[in-house]
């Protein structure tokens, strides 16, 4: 590839210039507590938390906002694991008439489990009668769900095992593939395959989520071949593939260092009118930058655009570290190319940010990039091409 190419190339990346627009599909309302909770600097600590949590449970008033879980997410991770005011706002729900509703406990349960805080959200799952609110497989779904989030993964079996007879309970397909899934979390990969079987022998049939659950476990632990043929396995029972078991599929192939059948994989999604999403792109880019072939990672990063999928912050970092790799540029010193070098060096270093715009809420988030932990890198690179032209 020649030198003003691979200038012309790069140049969309790094110009300080070029802004990437992502449209991101949103459920969030209009009545949002975030505006309200922009926070002075003069405040300390405990009056920010307060504040959080004030503004939030004014929010809450709104029966709009209340419809929202997206809202109560964002609380969450905002408080940072903060037990005691994430139990303030929850418990602050009861005062509410979703609060006789399975559907909003079981949010409610949910979201003790993103704060992994267990104890609190079997403790809503057993005041659920007190509270009128009946509890069915749903509820209990979201319980098992809230342990596998709070990493009690032995806590799930348990449950599994109890409180469907304890309660008059019937399992169904979410049940048994919430228990597979903290049985693969765990490590115990053979008892969550033992519980595919005993779920038909029961009569309920295993479907995509508990294969794609399967398949990501193998993959994580490396065991391509075992992966391979419960791929095959899932043909059989006519489980028809969906992009995130292709993802999974495609992601092992590469791990695995199979370069043709990944590309193979790729072209049969295509055929089975699967549109590869960004993570699929990206899953082919990483499998060019690790065997250093800068030209066909930017192939599959054209292609990735021409395909209309928008490249995320994963893509970038990708491909930047890599052009700035020390060893890209050397090797365009050492074949006399300095100056091409250098304009690549000064390029990353005018390089930024990306922007994301957020239309449905109008907001503009702006993400810092890669660049700032490759300054070092670039500093290296600026001296090696100095002491290169010097000799």
């Amino acid at each position: 590839m020649s030198s003003s190419s691979l200038y012309r190339r790069l140049y969309g990346i790094f110009t300080e210039n070029q802004k990437v627009t992502i449209k991101l599909k949103t459920d969030k309302p209009k009545t949002t507590f975030l505006k309200s909770t922009k926070l002075t600097p003069k405040l300390t600590e405990k009056q920010e938390l307060q504040t959080i949590i004030n503004n939030f449970k004014k929010s809450s008033e709104s029966p709009q906002f209340r419809r929202h879980n997206s809202n109560y997410q964002t609380a969450i991770r905002r408080l940072d694991n903060n037990s005691s005011a994430i139990e303030d706002i929850l418990e602050h729900q009861k005062q509410y008439p979703e609060i006789n509703n399975e559907l909003f406990v079981s949010r409610l349960i949910l979201l003790y489990g993103q704060a992994k805080m267990y104890e609190h959200a079997r403790k809503l799952f057993d005041e659920m009668p007190n509270l009128k609110c009946q509890r069915t497989v749903y509820a209990f779904n979201a319980l098992l769900e809230a342990c596998v989030r709070a990493e009690k993964y032995d806590t799930v079996r348990e449950l599994f095992q109890e409180l469907p007879e304890e309660l008059s309970i019937e399992r169904d397909v979410v049940s048994y593939n919430t228990l597979i899934k903290a049985l693969c979390k765990a490590g115990s990969l053979d008892s969550a395959v033992s519980v595919m079987e005993e779920m038909e022998n029961q009569g309920i049939k295993p479907d995509k989520v508990t294969f794609n659950t399967l398949l990501n476990a193998y993959h994580d632990c490396k065991k391509f071949s075992e992966a391979e043929d419960l791929w095959v396995v899932m043909q059989k029972k006519n489980i028809v593939a969906d992009l995130w078991s292709y993802n999974i599929r495609l992601r092992g192939l590469v791990a695995n260092n199979q370069v043709n059948k990944a590309i193979e994989l790729f072209e049969e999604m295509g055929k089975k009118d699967i549109i590869p999403n960004a993570l699929s792109y990206n899953t082919m880019i990483k499998m060019f930058v690790d065997d250093r072939n800068l030209e066909e990672a930017k192939r599959w990063y054209e292609k990735m655009v021409e395909n209309e999928r928008y490249p995320d912050n994963a893509t970038f970092g990708m491909l930047i570290h890599f052009a700035c790799d020390k060893r890209v540029v050397d090797d365009m010193a050492e074949h006399s190319k300095l100056e091409d070098a250098k304009e690549l060096v000064d390029l990353a270093k005018s390089y930024k940010r990306f922007r994301y715009v957020e239309d449905e809420i109008g907001s503009k988030i702006e993400i810092l990039c890669v660049f700032y932990a490759l300054q070092e890198w670039f500093m290296i690179i600026s001296m090696q091409l100095k002491t290169k032209e010097n000799k």
